[in-house]
């Protein structure tokens, strides 16, 4: 099964405005990326009014088309995969849900990812390989979940599969994440953390990506040593970026 883990390190090219060259790099630049992000979540709670602006604002930004920055290739035989991007409610919070992979694993375990892995031929689309995999993953039935938006595909290292990030929801109610019925054999544990806490800047970083002179969102999880990094972060922090950017509120201009 391909796993998102898997291509933690593997997205290609890079975001404008992540990009830092080691003469430029400043804490202006770092402020930059931050304020792209936003300084505070842009929804409380999971409610109706919450989770129609984060369905109207992926929408709108999906609607704009790709951007430069992930505007990506990949071999014309390129695979899909999908990944979701969970909102969830806990303790009262609204929350983002995160896997930590059983690190037993030979590939990448022990880290941070989020639910997905490669398209089933028998999968009718993607938002079902999403959903699917969350099912078999974390034990959430797709019926629990609300799918939002979704972000345009970034490729593995080897371009050979375009990684499709779904945004979804668990509405309604609060989410007990230790009673998760992992699959102990990927997954060592669900673990959420609320969306505040992507905006403390006491537990965000950014870091090298891969050998390239590019700086990447890295964030502290609720585990000393363990991270959110790689293309797990790329992926969070597009999405953040995209429902707190109060411009996606308005659909595009249409071109005459």
């Amino acid at each position: 099964m391909q796993r998102i883990a898997r291509l933690a390190t593997q997205a290609a090219g890079s975001r404008r405005g992540l990009g830092t060259s080691a003469s430029s790099s400043s804490s202006s630049d770092d402020a930059r990326v931050w304020s792209a992000q936003g300084r505070a979540p842009p929804i409380a709670a999971l409610d109706a009014a919450g989770m129609e602006l984060v369905r109207r604002r992926l929408g709108n930004a999906l609607a704009r088309g790709t951007p430069q920055h992930m505007q990506f290739k990949w071999s014309d035989s390129a695979g899909d995969a999908a990944v979701l991007m969970l909102l969830c409610t806990v303790d009262g919070r609204a929350s983002v849900l995160f896997e930590e992979r059983n690190n037993r694993l030979a590939a990448h375990g022990g880290e941070v990812c989020f639910a997905g892995g490669k398209a089933d031929a028998r999968d009718a689309s993607l938002e079902h390989t999403a959903l699917r995999e969350t099912r078999e993953e974390l034990g959430l039935q797709g019926e629990r979940i609300c799918v939002l938006g979704r972000l345009p595909p970034v490729p593995n290292q080897a371009r050979t599969l375009r990684v499709h990030m779904l945004v979804g929801a668990v509405a309604g109610h609060e989410l007990d994440v230790r009673a998760l019925p992992v699959n102990r054999a990927e997954v060592h544990r669900a673990f959420a953390l609320p969306l505040d806490h992507f905006y403390d800047a006491r537990r965000r970083e950014l870091m090298r990506f891969r050998d390239t002179d590019v700086r990447i969102p890295t964030y502290a999880s609720d585990k000393p040593g363990l991270r959110v990094w790689g293309l797990t972060a790329f992926l969070l922090y597009e999405a953040l970026c995209r429902i707190g950017n109060a411009a996606n509120d308005r659909p595009p201009t249409p071109r005459l």
